[in-house]
């Protein structure tokens, strides 16, 4: 991974000696003649090094890519997707103010750009300043009114805010526009749950789970199963693969991460602690240490 990351600096030096006639193999002297670009040389090179970026943050190389975004900004100032791209990189850094600062450039650049907004809301939403990340995604919903993912998020901050209600008139939103968002459904569920409304979470539960074939849908059906049904096969077969395909939700703090609220995981607890669940969560929460 390092010769790949010293091979596009290596790179992007090159590009640069050749343009600015730092390197020229008919030279005659030691002062390289310097040819200044123009603005529309400086974009273009601004632009690979953006791509080139992009690609070393898919490698997990996020601090390179950082060091070429800011290059890349520099060379060309007014480009908002430069700035979006390294707030982006940078938030992945962990680096939240520096992030938000280079989002703030972007939106300036330009106001009309929804994604800018739903990047924003997305950093806020990860370090908890729930209401600022609502008005971000209300923003951005004004010029992106069907963006079923900021609704989506959108009803996860009112959950976080235990305002259900405004969650399911927001999650009813993104199922007008996608009726399979199995995400939107499972919320649902969860939501339901929490207001004792065990048999609606329950349908919800199993129509997320008919959809997609991931854990969290299959293990709170097989939870709301045992809570409303008592003791049964299905109950305890669907919660065992679950917990063998996605481990982590063995333990409440991962459940909490996933916006469980409080009486689901009281009553996955209740399901955990019958005798022929024990082996299964013992080795799940093995796994997912």
């Amino acid at each position: 991974m390092k010769k790949l990351t010293k091979f596009f600096h290596q790179l992007l030096l090159v590009i640069f000696l050749f343009e600015y006639g730092l390197l020229n193999k008919k030279s005659y002297s030691f002062i390289p003649k310097i040819n200044e670009p123009n603005q529309q040389e400086l974009k273009q090179k601004s632009l690979i090094i953006g791509r080139t970026a992009v690609q070393l943050m898919q490698l997990n190389q996020n601090n390179e890519a950082i060091k070429l975004l800011k290059l890349a900004v520099t060379l060309n100032p007014k480009d908002e997707d430069l700035w979006m791209t390294l707030g982006e990189a940078q938030f992945i850094s962990k680096n939240i103010d520096d992030a938000l600062i280079s989002l703030d450039k972007a939106l300036k650049l330009n106001p009309k750009k929804a994604k800018i907004y739903f990047t924003k809301a997305s950093i806020y939403m990860n370090t908890k300043y729930i209401d600022k990340a609502i008005f971000m995604l209300k923003q951005g919903l004004l010029l992106d009114n069907k963006n079923q993912r900021a609704y989506f998020q959108l009803g996860n901050a009112y959950i976080l805010l235990k305002n259900y209600t405004l969650a399911l008139t927001t999650y009813s939103k993104v199922r007008k526009l996608n009726p399979d968002f199995w995400q939107v459904i499972n919320n649902e569920g969860l939501i339901l749950y929490e207001m004792n409304k065990k048999e609606k979470a329950l349908s919800k539960f199993r129509l997320a789970a008919k959809i997609s074939n991931n854990a969290e849908p299959r293990l709170a059906l097989a939870i709301a199963i045992y809570s409303t049904q008592g003791k049964s096969i299905e109950a305890l077969n669907i919660a065992k693969n679950a917990l063998i395909d996605n481990p982590s939700y063995a333990r409440i703090k991962y459940q909490s991460e996933q916006l469980w609220g409080q009486n689901l995981q009281k009553s996955a607890q209740i399901l955990f602690r019958n005798k022929e669940m024990k082996k299964a969560v013992k080795e799940a929460k093995e796994k997912s240490q």
